[in-house]
């Protein structure tokens, strides 16, 4: 029996979790179930609540966010006559129409598409295309972008249009301001708000929703098709079941509980990270729904100062996020003065820096990292949320799953030695839309092979080194930037870091540093003295740039793929 078959990690679980299996029965076979099982708990509690940035918030219960679903569900079945196993796009911020338009979809059997507001009419145009999206809800604030899709692409404007305002649901007057501050600031752009294109409004399908008959429950086994963030290259779609997200919410669930973490209606979590992407979708969205939790929507996260209201304004007792969010927190003075109570706080989606950490546990608490991706429907390894947190390391894998680190022959290595992750369990997702050969290179025997280099230590506990694709080797020694920018991140005049690697002549592969500052009068020669006291010498950086920013996604995770891609321009200039 192989080191990672013996589950080294169990021995530091609760008994609860040792030889854990999650049974296909034990999970809902749709996740519409999960609406009607938590609404008949706890109806009249607040289920959302979109604060914006002015201070203005509005709640819907439970039972409206029930209701109000069956509505856009009829409208959905009846009025766009979708049909089973169709696919709905769509590409809003954090708003109050975002659960009510997930369940009306899966209440009728429809597939949906979670869609970044801030695609570019070529990249909508892809995603609508490979999905075959036969609706499309939109918030109005991006419309333009789908008017441009579809001058250029007449095929598409078949599509059924529904648009969203973030004024909607809220009272007069202050909805009428919304709606004027909005048209404002699109005019102030150059943009308008209402398009030349035929359309409904949310509001509108709601109301014809309310008189039409009711719909008639369909079940189909996929749940999103939902696409990775595209930044190694063009985005694929992982089909994800309704087993799938179940499953992950029940074991990332049993998880927590078995930690004494658990969530409940007395818990309040903050939704900062776009529900569009899987991390807020699966965990924020539907695990703390299940829970009966209150959830905060916030629109637009940045600056960070948007998210002030909602830490006055209610009590937040869990937070999610990536490392920017909370050094971006740490850097507002209003937060740090009066820190929330929280009963965790968990990060995923890149590296947490021990810089961040260290501040984040000295003013708020602990910060617990975890790893997923799409392919794992969000989560694959969480670490515990226990008082000796191992830091860098993103703990173990879900229950149910197992984990194993292979070599490039698809050989496991010993624990200790670095390698690439693989994943198995419920919540690995089906394939990808439309490609079969992507499918079968990435998920093989049952396990996902996740392109990420990890290791394993004798206690089971899991550290992500690196992207195998951002891996450097400099002289034939692997160099990973992970670990050079959070010696980076460690110089006090350094804001952000990121590391990408360069051709080199005599050794293959240099590391380059880009790195934003808040001393404007900081050189590069500073810098290079700091990484030469903290890192073996083939480790340093042989170059280092300051940018004022650096590209980031609208999860705020650094894309090393724009840099690599400048220094290509730069190469060739």
């Amino acid at each position: 029996m192989s080191h990672y078959a013996q589950r080294p990690w169990e021995k530091h679980l609760p008994a609860s979790l040792h030889g854990y299996q999650l049974q296909p029965e034990q999970v809902r076979a749709n996740l519409a179930e999960l609406l009607t099982h938590t609404t008949a708990q706890f109806p009249q509690s607040p289920a959302f609540s979109v604060v914006l940035p002015v201070g203005l918030s509005k709640t819907l219960t439970f039972q409206e966010i029930d209701d109000l679903s069956t509505a856009f569900a009829n409208y959905l079945q009846h009025h766009l006559q979708l049909q089973k196993g169709d696919v709905v796009g769509l590409k809003m911020p954090n708003s109050l129409q975002y659960p009510i338009a997930v369940f009306a979809c899966w209440k009728v059997g429809l597939i949906i598409t979670n869609i970044n507001p801030l695609y570019t009419p070529r990249e909508l145009k892809y995603q609508l295309a490979d999905s075959g999206a036969k609706a499309l809800i939109v918030s109005e604030l991006f419309l333009a972008t789908f008017e441009r899709v579809i001058q250029n692409n007449p095929q598409l404007k078949s599509l059924a249009l529904v648009t969203a305002s973030l004024s909607e649901f809220f009272d007069e007057p202050y909805s009428g301001m919304i709606a004027q501050k909005m048209q404002a600031d699109a005019e102030a752009q150059g943009r308008s708000l209402k398009p030349s294109i035929e359309y409904s409004t949310f509001t509108d399908a709601l109301t014809l929703g309310q008189t039409l008959e009711s719909y008639l429950p369909i079940q189909h086994d996929i749940a999103l098709y939902q696409y990775t963030g595209g930044t190694t290259g063009r985005s694929k779609g992982a089909v994800i079941s309704h087993q799938n997200v179940a499953s992950l919410i029940k074991i990332t669930g049993d998880y927590l509980r078995a930690h004494q973490s658990g969530f409940n209606q007395q818990d309040c979590i903050l939704t900062a990270i776009p529900l569009y992407h899987i991390f807020a979708f699966s965990v924020n969205f539907l695990m703390f729904f299940e829970g009966g939790s209150h959830n905060l929507l916030i629109p637009s996260p940045r600056p960070v100062s948007n998210l002030k209201p909602a830490f006055e304004k209610f009590n937040v007792t869990w937070l999610t996020g990536v490392d920017t969010l909370y050094a971006g927190l740490l850097a507002e003075d209003w937060f740090v003065q009066n820190p929330p109570k929280l009963t965790c706080a968990i990060s995923g989606g890149t590296a947490l820096r021990p810089v961040t950490a260290e501040n984040w546990k000295a003013k708020v608490g602990t910060i617990i990292e975890g790893f997923g991706m799409t392919e794992t429907s969000c989560a694959a390894l969480l670490h515990p949320p226990i008082s000796e947190i191992r830091q860098g390391s993103v703990g173990f894998p879900l229950p149910g799953s197992d984990i194993k680190i292979v070599n490039a022959e698809g050989q496991e290595v010993p624990l200790g030695e670095a390698g690439e992750l693989c994943v198995k369990g419920p919540q690995i997702v089906l394939g990808y839309l439309n490609r079969p050969a992507e499918t079968a290179e990435t998920f093989v025997d049952g396990w996902l092979h996740t392109g990420d280099i990890a290791k394993v230590d004798q206690d089971g506990f899991c550290y992500i080194l690196d992207r195998k694709k951002d891996m450097v080797i400099v002289s034939g020694f692997n160099v990973y930037p992970n670990e050079i920018e959070a010696i980076l991140a460690e110089h006090p005049d350094v804001i952000e870091a990121a590391v990408i690697g360069i051709p080199d002549e005599k050794t293959g592969e240099s590391v380059k540093a880009f790195i934003t500052s808040s001393n404007p009068n900081l050189s590069s020669d500073h810098i290079l003295k700091h990484c030469e006291e903290n890192l073996t010498a083939y480790k340093v950086p042989k170059f280092i740039e300051i940018l004022k920013e650096l590209p980031k996604s609208t999860v705020g995770k650094i894309l090393r793929a724009e840099l690599r891609q400048m220094q290509q321009q730069q190469n060739i200039a």
